[in-house]
């Protein structure tokens, strides 16, 4: 830590502007028209509606999961720069218990239109076997407990973290700090275990016949960058507005090297997942891809372009980290990007689980619904079909856009109770002091 010279850092206040709460509100109120109109539309599709939810409310859920996971890293591995920023992924902390209720009664009230596993009958007319094999695992009881652990668990120990920050700022002590970094450690041990065996309950296991070992990396890499993202904007935009004085280009540098790094080992895990199970070309591996491929061809691709091509052509210099607006369409559009990649996690499986087929008799593709019961087996004997998909319409679009609204104003509303500086912590002023030597 550098000595030359000093800067005692203020406690700096921030109250939610009336733009903020306007922005928010109307996202959220516009998100719940659109949201209705698409339920009402989509009745008689109850699995389109469970799954917007469960998608929409985990994708929230993890981006402040992946905030938390990002504070406590950086406070084991004693990083300094980041102090001045820490308390914007931890106020996007302030947003996880709400999500999890919401995410927790979605799939506590929508298991049986989301799981295949979880339908009536399921083992019985699965002719693969599997499903009853795997009972164990996927149960309704062993579901609920273990969904209800990772939750309270996630709620429980953010909640630990953030409290006991907010309390440095009063408490001077060194002990604070060091309270910071057990609490850290406790958090990342539960974190490295439930972030994967979470997503293979709720995501993973709506394609019951199929696994991946790398799942777990994958879909943390995912919300990872999307939290990135979601830290650099708050920070851009507080920045603009006159707050975070000691927060300067150094530090919107190393967030933008962050966002680079991880959408760079995010597409590492996209590909070696894709070209192994493409490879070797097994049946009972190939058919997750083959979903995405027969109906949602233009997601699939979209997906690879925004996640991989935009951060990684545009960020690539060290200049570009430091241009706000070129950093700000990044960060947005790895953020719809990787709500698209989650939007593919989720549907293929829990559309083709409903068994919505469409006939391939009536010529239009979309003219025509049918519902084939019963399992594999009975869906196969009506001959050849395209899985039908949904798209992204109102009902997508307007759960996208309440549930951003919700995550902005709890993420601000928290930012306005407690300094935006944690000015007692002991890293404070190597973090004003910092700089990086880039060419």
């Amino acid at each position: 830590m550098s000595h030359h010279h000093t800067v005692r850092p203020e406690v700096e206040t921030y109250d939610v502007s009336p733009r903020v709460k306007t922005v928010s509100l109307v996202l959220m109120v516009v998100g719940a028209v659109l949201f209705g109109l698409g339920v009402f539309t989509n009745l008689e599709f109850p699995t389109r509606i469970w799954t917007t939810l469960l998608h929409n409310s985990y994708y929230f859920l993890a981006i402040g999961m992946t905030a938390m996971f990002y504070v406590t890293a950086q406070t084991i591995g004693y990083s300094g720069w980041v102090v001045l920023v820490s308390r914007i992924p931890e106020a996007m902390g302030g947003a996880i218990p709400v999500m999890a209720v919401i995410f927790g009664l979605t799939i506590f009230f929508g298991v049986e239109h989301i799981y295949e596993w979880a339908k009536p009958g399921a083992i019985e007319h699965d002719f693969t076997g599997l499903i009853g094999k795997k009972q164990p695992f996927l149960s309704k009881p062993f579901f609920f407990v273990a969904s209800l652990i990772y939750l309270a668990l996630w709620v429980g120990l953010t909640w630990m973290v953030r409290s006991n920050s907010y309390a440095h700022d009063t408490d001077a002590g060194i002990g604070r700090y060091l309270k910071a970094k057990k609490l850290s450690m406790l958090f990342l041990f539960v974190w490295a275990i439930t972030s994967s065996t979470a997503v293979w309950h709720w995501f993973m296991s709506i394609d019951p016949h199929w696994f991946s070992t790398l799942y777990g990396w994958y879909t943390f890499c995912s919300a990872f960058v999307a939290g990135i993202a979601m830290t650099t904007l708050i920070v851009i935009y507080l920045k603009s507005r006159g707050h975070l004085k000691h927060v300067n280009d150094e530090h919107i540098h190393d967030l933008g090297k962050w966002m680079f790094a991880f959408s760079v080992a995010w597409t590492y895990l996209w590909f070696s997942q894709f070209m192994l199970i493409w490879y070797a070309n097994i049946p009972e591996e190939t058919g997750y891809f083959f979903d995405r491929f027969a109906s949602y061809k233009y997601l699939f691709f979209a997906n690879f372009v925004i996640n991989f091509l935009f951060p990684f052509l545009l960020l690539m210099t060290a200049r570009a980290k430091r241009q706000i607006h070129l950093l700000s369409f990044v960060a947005v559009m790895v953020l719809i990007g990787h709500w698209i990649d989650y939007y593919l996690l989720a549907f293929p499986g829990a559309v083709k689980n409903a068994h919505y087929m469409i006939s391939p008799a009536a010529g239009d593709h979309h003219s025509m619904l049918t519902l084939a019961g019963g399992g594999h087996g009975q869906a196969a004997a009506h001959g050849p079909v395209q899985l039908f998909n949904f798209g992204i319409g109102p009902l997508e679009i307007g759960a996208a856009l309440m549930f951003l609204g919700l995550f902005l104003f709890l993420t601000f509303r928290t930012l306005s109770k407690h300094s935006l500086v944690p000015v007692n912590h002991p890293f404070v002023k190597e973090s004003i002091e910092h700089q990086t030597h880039s060419i």
